[in-house]
């Protein structure tokens, strides 16, 4: 009885690891019908697919998630056609009006026919036409005839479109763009000498500020600022002056008559060439004196409506920065009433260190950075090239490379130094991607290559020239190759914790 109960066990033991054995085969044989996993582009839409291998008669589910590539948002709506066309013409579509989901339509191929077919997928969407080719693709006229798939390999990093969809996210083909080669270095604002005015006071008195005599406020050109009431010397000093005014003007008449009656009479050759030009030289002499004695008096207004008041007016268009002096104050002669500043127009006074001075060629313009944003001033844009001189500063020890630049919308502070890279003139075509699509990640730079809608790469890649938002990539990627420029480092956050950058498919 105890032989027959153990053969028992024994027979029962075997077919059980049979039926365990079969099962583990069936299960290998089903996680080898791998679906096929397309990812194609155009100009408008991305495309990436799921399917099994087609069978005759039976259905085969499209997963197909349709991305705009101008936004790399997801479709909300629209129509989508799978279309098989067979070598005898034969063409069998299987359409959608709808997505299952946002993004991801599900239409549902039941081929009638075996054999080879070309297969194409189209997304309508208001003006959006867009057909997918997604090349040859075999019906099998069973199930069992399907060849079985190779696994993909495991070191993909899978960052899912519903989760590309929901974050800011973009991608950019890697390309060949011309690139300049820049100084890294600092540059001083520097206000122009004919876009600064230093208004002080022509004789010592008290001074009065008119109303617009204010920090900040805009003046233009021969207003009055400020009037000074001078000493009683100091008045008879300007009716001097304008007395002066009067024996110029006649002296300079009485040089003119004199030149012109030397003139008729070397006509005649009764006076020597001599004669004549120091006759010349006296009545320019007097012409200097009087236009002398017309500035010194067009600096100030003595029939101003202020009592005994000399007008101080601003000799340019621009804005009060500074006021030196107090109402009803006194000052010397000479001394600061107001700083007028017109800051339309700024110096840029690059500095350019000893051992980089050899570098500077033709330069193209700067890229100057500001604790809030980034600013390109290019030569053949808004900026004016205007002198390198390569004389080295006793301080700084560098070179100074000038350009005038327009600040009406840079508004960059008179004084202020910022960081600056200046293009030498240098310039190389290479491959180059955005700034934004590099990750430093424990010191190495780098990027995510998308090699499929879902699936990614990690590369380390060697930099070179920076030009604005591009830099130069000496090797880790390839033209044409598709990289995130945008979300990278959410990218990265998948490779590392999948749930930290929030997974989970939608179907």
């Amino acid at each position: 009885m105890n032989k027959i109960y153990i053969f028992l066990l024994l027979l029962l033991a075997l077919l059980s690891g049979c039926s365990e054995d079969k099962k583990i085969i069936m299960q290998e044989q089903e996680k080898s019908l791998e679906p096929i996993v397309i990812t194609d582009y155009s100009e408008q839409t991305e495309l990436f697919v799921e399917f099994d291998p087609f069978v005759l008669n039976q259905a085969s589910t499209f997963l197909a998630h349709f991305t705009h590539m101008d936004t790399f948002k997801a479709f909300k709506k629209g129509s989508v056609e799978a279309c098989l066309t067979f070598t005898n013409n034969k063409k069998e579509c299987f359409i959608v009006s709808s997505p299952a989901f946002e993004g991801i339509f599900k239409p549902v191929a039941i081929p009638t026919q075996s054999g080879e077919a070309e297969l194409s997928m189209s997304v309508s969407l208001n003006d959006i036409v867009v057909t997918h080719h997604l090349g040859s693709f075999t019906v099998y006229e069973t199930k069992d005839k399907v060849p079985l798939l190779e696994e993909e390999d495991g070191a993909k990093i899978s960052y899912l479109k519903e989760q590309q969809w929901k974050v800011d996210y973009a991608t950019e083909i890697v390309k060949s763009k011309t690139l300049r080669e820049s100084i890294s270095t600092f540059a001083k604002v520097e206000i122009p000498s004919n876009h600064e005015y230093l208004m002080s006071a022509p004789v010592s008195g008290i001074v009065t500020l008119n109303e617009k005599a204010y920090i900040g406020n805009k003046v233009q050109k021969n207003m009055s600022l400020a009037y000074i009431t001078p000493l009683l010397a100091q008045k008879e000093d300007v009716s001097t002056l304008k007395f002066e005014l009067k024996k110029a003007s006649i002296n300079l008449n009485l040089k003119k008559n004199e030149y012109k009656r030397l003139q008729k009479l070397k006509a005649q050759n009764a006076v020597s060439q001599k004669r004549l030009s120091i006759a010349q030289q006296e009545q320019n002499i007097a012409k200097a004196q009087l236009a002398n004695i017309k500035q010194r008096l067009n600096r100030f207004d003595t029939n101003s409506n202020k009592e005994s008041g000399i007008s101080l007016k601003s000799l340019i268009d621009g804005q009060v920065s500074k006021i030196s002096a107090l109402d009803g104050s006194y000052v010397n002669e000479g001394d600061q009433i107001a700083h007028i500043l017109n800051p339309t127009k700024l110096l840029l006074n690059v500095n350019i260190p000893q051992s980089d001075i050899y570098k500077v060629n033709k330069p193209l313009g700067l890229e100057l950075i500001t604790s809030e944003r980034t600013l390109d001033f290019s030569v053949e844009k808004n900026a004016k090239f205007l002198y390198f001189s390569d004389v080295l500063d006793a301080k700084t020890k560098g070179a100074s490379l000038y350009f005038e630049v327009d600040n009406t919308i840079a508004n960059l502070k008179a004084g202020a130094s910022y960081s600056v890279k200046a293009y030498t003139g240098k310039k190389v075509n290479s491959l180059a991607i955005p700034k934004s699509a590099i990750v430093n990640d424990n010191g190495r730079y780098v990027v995510y290559v998308q090699i499929g809608g879902e699936s990614f790469e990690r590369r380390n890649i060697k930099t070179g020239l920076r030009d604005g938002n591009y830099v130069e990539v000496l090797s880790g990627v390839s033209e044409g190759e598709h990289i995130v420029s945008t979300g990278a480092y959410q990218v990265l956050l998948s490779a590392v914790s999948p749930a930290a950058a929030g997974s989970g498919h939608a179907h």
